[in-house]
């Protein structure tokens, strides 16, 4: 369920500080803001949750990349200078968007291994 829960919830905050911050200060990157608050925040969780209370390896945890997206809602606003279109435009480019970018993070998943002469895919 990540690939279609996480861009819906995500973009609420990316779209509350994005007006705040054009409405009032007509600055284009609250979105890319609000996901590095994030992501920081998830990284102190998968940190003091897993690795440090449980010595649960944090690759197996590790949080969704969504800079990328972050990063197309504000040139969207960039471009359009107006906070309706990227709710339309921008909205769904930060969601088709989410997919193509965690695919090198779960890469390393999808390559084949040789273990006691058995091949595991």
């Amino acid at each position: 369920w990540w690939p279609i829960v996480t861009p819906i919830t995500t973009i609420t905050f990316c779209a509350a500080l994005q007006y705040y911050n054009w409405v009032n200060y007509r600055q284009p990157f609250g979105a890319t803001i609000s996901i590095l608050a994030l992501g920081t925040g998830k990284w102190i969780a998968v940190y003091s949750s897993w690795m440090w209370w449980s010595n649960y390896p944090p690759n197996f945890v590790m949080p969704a990349t969504l800079i990328p997206s972050a990063l197309v809602l504000d040139v969207t606003i960039v471009l359009t200078r107006n906070w309706i279109l990227p709710a339309v435009i921008g909205a769904w480019m930060y969601a088709a968007l989410f997919y193509p970018s965690n695919w090198p993070i779960f890469d390393y998943t999808h390559t084949p291994l040789v273990v006691a002469g058995a091949l595991l895919s």
